[in-house]
């Protein structure tokens, strides 16, 4: 299902698709790209509050907005979640900053893998990277054709170290920054850029919002990001990463020269010990 919000008016840019959109990184990445005159599909489970979040934007930044309802866990959802955004135009930027949640991650207590249930190991994977695959596989033709595109992927730290009791979420991070590696150097000569962005640390609300800090989105004690207004927890004593800030960062990779391009990068608060 897809609900418009915004004037009916395009401009001569493409169409920014951001999948797995929460109250944190998400709507800032689509609110930028926005900003920057794009029309912006964005994507999550909750259509409700989707197109809430859609006619904020659209408010603000007097842009076109779609708000799409996709499930990442389920192949069907997303293929159809696509029809709807490629019916749009263009996509010359895609976003991908969803991850499933699972009652570990929330939790923040590690979870004996002999305990995990096959199913949501699946669905893990089926979130952090089939869903991304089918992403990627709807969008790159189109951006063949044009000769141009960017596509983006969000990890964390667990992309890059395995973390006893958290097998789900780095089983299908790893997983994300191979695919995203394999892409950037099959595609690059196409004219796409495709980058993975590391968000090392906690994500917390846009600087100039009022929301107390028990109310932060929190990266887990991992520093995995929570999105698609998941895995909702709390965060005490840590430097929050604005946002907005981040998505500053999704944007200058989006306009970055291609004669040197970024294939991925690490982002972390001024407090973080390397």
């Amino acid at each position: 299902m897809m609900r418009n919000v915004g004037s009916s008016s395009s401009g001569s840019k493409g169409i920014a698709a951001v999948v797995g959109v929460g109250p944190k990184l998400g709507r800032s990445v689509a609110r930028k790209f926005a900003h920057e005159g794009y029309t912006v599909a964005i994507l999550a489970r909750d259509l409700g509050r989707l197109s809430r979040v859609a006619e904020e934007i659209a408010r603000e930044e007097k842009a076109q907005v779609f708000a799409i309802r996709i499930d990442c866990a389920d192949p069907r959802s997303v293929r159809e979640a696509f029809e709807g955004v490629l019916s749009l135009g263009f996509v010359e930027v895609l976003v991908y900053n969803a991850y499933h949640s699972s009652s570990s991650y929330t939790s923040h207590h590690p979870t004996s893998f002999t305990h995990i249930p096959f199913q949501s190991f699946h669905t893990s994977l089926s979130v952090s990277v089939f869903a991304a695959f089918l992403c990627a596989q709807q969008v790159i033709p189109g951006m063949m054709e044009k000769g141009k595109g960017t596509i983006l992927f969000t990890g964390c730290s667990a992309s890059l170290n395995g973390v006893a009791g958290f097998s789900e979420l780095c089983c299908g991070k790893f997983a994300l920054r191979a695919l995203s590696q394999c892409l950037a150097r099959e595609y690059q000569a196409f004219g796409i850029h495709v980058a993975h962005v590391i968000i090392d640390g906690v994500v917390g609300p846009p600087r100039e919002t009022n929301i107390p800090p028990r109310g932060m989105v929190a990266e887990q004690s991992y520093n995995c990001r929570s999105e698609d207004g998941e895995g909702e927890g709390e965060s005490s004593g840590v430097m929050g990463m604005d946002p907005d800030v981040l998505a500053q960062t999704y944007w200058s990779l989006h306009v970055q020269d291609r004669r040197a391009w970024t294939q991925e990068l690490d982002i972390r608060p001024s407090n973080t010990r390397f």
